[in-house]
């Protein structure tokens, strides 16, 4: 870790995994499968190893929907991110639960509408870390990093020297969107979601927004249910939700339009409006969507 400089020479003050901080990868366990391997494989990504594999093909046979529910996933945000850009004058986004880099990704949606924007990535996962370099493309005009930290404990997020030190990545006195995308069903109620998220929120300011999508078995509670049996076999905990469940984990925010919807449903702007017609059934993605805005 250490100073990076600009174009200009001057150096920016800030910790950054760029390639000219001499900042090296740590080891990675490849004895066990891990959930942004999984992601990745079922994206159609190459950074994944035999174990993740064996472990998702059992998952695909279980719930064959699961690549439609990551693609699914990746357009909402997409969607998500440019209506907030383009639309809501949002210019910074906390991105939470990074996963291993996929393009385009959040940073390339949100600074093709506004090369201004700022981006922070985070993600506790050492595997995300190792891909780290790759979102580290920060322009004259706008700004990305990422961080290691945990969503269970948010405050080391926001104790980071990335947002506290004298050249913040993100001005928290100004509107932030905070983005758990496919992130939130890794916690168990042991974790206290809907503390951490109100824990997320209170951190920024009014005006903030939050995007979060979230597995469910509201759809197709039979294929699901296997599928979460085998990541817990494995050793990784997940937990779907109901759409009420979701519901209260943004309680004290105000749900925009087109409301909670299955993310292949989902779409910006006023439900009235004619509606694109879905990829994918709801069954298939079986993941809700929302954006949320803190008064």
């Amino acid at each position: 870790m250490g100073m990076e400089n600009n174009a200009g020479g001057k150096a920016r003050g800030w910790l950054s995994t760029a390639t000219t901080t001499g900042y090296t990868p740590p080891a990675i366990d490849l004895s066990h499968p891990q959930t942004a391997r999984l992601y990745d494989y079922y994206l159609g990504g190459k950074n994944h190893h035999a174990v993740d594999q064996a472990l998702a093909e059992k998952v695909m046979d279980a719930y064959p929907g699961v690549q439609r529910f990551a693609r699914a996933n990746r357009h909402f945000m997409h969607l998500a991110v440019r209506h907030l850009a383009a639309e809501r004058g949002i210019t910074q986004f906390l991105d939470i639960g990074t996963g291993i880099p996929t393009s385009p990704n959040l940073h390339e949606v949100a600074q093709w509408e506004n090369a201004n924007a700022r981006i922070l990535y985070t993600d506790h996962d050492p595997v995300v870390l190792a891909h780290a370099r790759a979102l580290m493309n920060s322009t004259e005009r706008g700004r990305i990093d990422y961080i290691q930290a945990d969503l269970r404990q948010p405050e080391t997020i926001f104790a980071h020297p990335c947002l506290t030190g004298p050249d913040p990545v993100l001005d928290l006195t100004q509107p932030v969107s905070i983005n758990l995308v496919a992130i939130l069903h890794f916690l168990t109620d042991d974790d206290d979601p809907h503390g951490v998220v109100q824990a997320l929120m209170d951190a920024v300011p009014s005006g903030s927004y939050l995007t979060l999508s979230h597995a469910t078995a509201d759809f197709n509670e039979k294929e699901i249910n296997a599928a979460v049996a085998l990541y817990h076999k494995n050793g990784l905990p997940v937990q779907v939700r109901s759409e009420w469940e979701i519901q209260q984990l943004v309680t004290g925010l105000t749900i925009c339009d087109p409301g909670v919807l299955p993310v292949n449903q989902w779409f910006p702007g006023d439900t009235k409006a004619p509606r694109p017609i879905p990829l994918y059934s709801d069954e298939e993605t079986s993941c809700f969507g929302l954006i949320a805005y803190k008064p």
